[in-house]
Parts: structure tokens; sequence; C-alpha cells
């Protein structure tokens, strides 16, 4: 850019600044150093909030792990220096607790059989609360509840249906909602619950607006439109898009995420997403 004619003969290259900025590009070794590292520690989140913000994939029961494994991937392309990565882990910290992480997060984890029953997994307490939270949210009736939490023995010991050997093969070569759908008979309420929390999509709509459907939404030319007209329109472009997902999903097995791809080394929904009614819930 600080080399073609068109710059050279602008007004900008002769500016003061112009001058600066094309000398920091041009001669400044240290500027790119800094970039390169810049790019190398933020690759991993990217590479996260990309992965989640598809219209394709369900990726509720990915996002809790995925944002662990980005962090920890970042302090080891930081060395493990607590100088170098906390700058970094911090933002990303303030940022997804006050912006992008709920209990229906959590949930989702603690319910992906390829997560929650990994040996390496070590969040199990903070996910558990994160589901109960979402039980009492989501399931109104106590009775439900109760019946929720009584089934849940079952899957947290791989007990029955969840302990045979299919079931413990297909926990990471299906994606989540074909496993409950497959291997959650005998826990018909959990099952219930279950896909309707996995079925939900995700959105790094906080961090970045042109991704994905939220974007067609939450554009300069509506940013005028009234709170509840622009939550309305959410609402009816998020169900088009599980419907379509439905009517796909007929035709098209869903592969799994896989979140070892990730780095080698407000999006409620309060009824069953197939059947696109339910309310607009908020934490």
């Amino acid at each position: 850019m600080f080399t073609c004619d068109k710059w050279i003969a602008s007004n900008h290259s002769k500016s003061s600044i112009g001058k600066e900025i094309a000398e920091i590009v041009l001669e400044d070794k240290e500027f790119w150093v800094q970039c390169q590292f810049i790019v190398k520690v933020s690759e991993p989140l990217v590479r996260v909030l990309r992965l989640v913000d598809g219209d394709e994939k369900p990726a509720m029961g990915y996002l809790y792990d995925a944002m662990e494994r980005a962090k920890e991937n970042i302090k080891a392309r930081c060395n493990n220096k607590v100088s170098l990565f906390s700058p970094f882990t911090r933002i990303i910290d303030s940022r997804w607790d006050r912006q992008l992480h709920s209990p229906l997060h959590a949930a989702g984890c603690f319910l992906n059989p390829g997560i929650y029953y990994s040996p390496n997994f070590k969040n199990k307490n903070e996910v558990i609360r994160g589901f109960n939270s979402c039980v009492m949210k989501m399931e109104l009736d106590p009775d439900n509840q109760d019946k929720i939490i009584a089934e849940l023995d079952l899957y947290k010991n791989a007990i029955g249906e969840f302990g045979h050997s299919l079931a413990i093969r297909q926990r990471d070569k299906i994606n989540p909602v074909a496993w409950w759908t497959q291997f959650g008979c005998e826990v018909p309420t959990l099952q219930r619950f279950a896909v309707r929390v996995l079925s939900q999509c995700c959105s790094a709509t906080g961090c970045e607006r042109n991704w994905s459907t939220f974007d067609f939404i939450h554009s300069k030319k509506r940013n005028r439109l009234v709170h509840k007209r622009l939550n309305d329109l959410v609402f009816v472009r998020y169900n088009l898009k599980l419907r379509e997902r439905s009517i796909k999903k007929g035709r098209d097995a869903l592969d799994p995420i896989n979140l070892e791809n990730i780095d080698l080394m407000e999006e409620w929904v309060g009824e069953e997403s197939e059947l696109l009614d339910g309310e607009d819930l908020d934490w």
C-alpha cells in the first residue's frame, strides 16, 4: 500500500501522520514482530468463534469446552509465561463472563457425551451447576424437574443403554443430539431436555456481527429498531434457520464438531427447537 503510485500521489502521503505511519510499516521491524505475536495468540480464539458461529451445526454442546481449550492453547503459545498471556486471558474472561457465557453453555457441555465422559475433562462441578440452572429455567414443571434429576444418575454413571459398548464408541463419532436420540430412550424426560438444550444455536454477536444469521438482523440499517421488534426479528430469523436445519437433517447427517481441529498443538429459544415455538428466555 505505502509503495504504490496511488499512495504516493495522495495528500496523506505528504502529511506528517502519513509519513509516520509509512515509516512504521516499512522500516520498523518490531512493529511486524508484534503483529505476528498478536496473530499467533489470537488465532485459537478466532477459530473457536468461527467454529461455533455457523448456522449448519448446533454448537451449544461445544462452546464451553472450546473456550477452555482456546485459553490453554494461548498460554502454550506464550510459553506459559504469565506476563505474556495474562493480558489476553483477562480480556477473554471479562468478555466471556459479561457478554457471551450463560448456564446454557455449561449445560450443553455437560450433556455432550464426547466431552463429559472424557478423562481429560476437569470442570464437571461447574457444568453441573449450569445444568441445574437450566433445568430450573427451562423446565417450569416441578414434576418434570424431579424426573430429570432422577434420570440423571444413569447418564452420569454410564448405566444401562449409556454404558453399552456401542453408545461408548459413538460418544464422539456422532453429534450429541443424535447420540441422545439413539441412546436416551431409558430416560425420556432427560432425553427431551438434552435434545432441547443441544439443539440451540450459538452466536458470536457480542464479538463480531459479520458471520451469521444474527448479523442480518443486527446491522447498522436496523440499529434504530425498538428493542422488542429487534428481538422479534431475531426470533423469526433464528427459527427459520432451525426449520431449514430440521429439513436438511432428513437428508444429510450432521457430523459432530471436532474440537481437536480448533488448534493442533443471547441465543435462547424457549420451546422445543423442532416446534419452532416458544418463549424468548432471558437470564
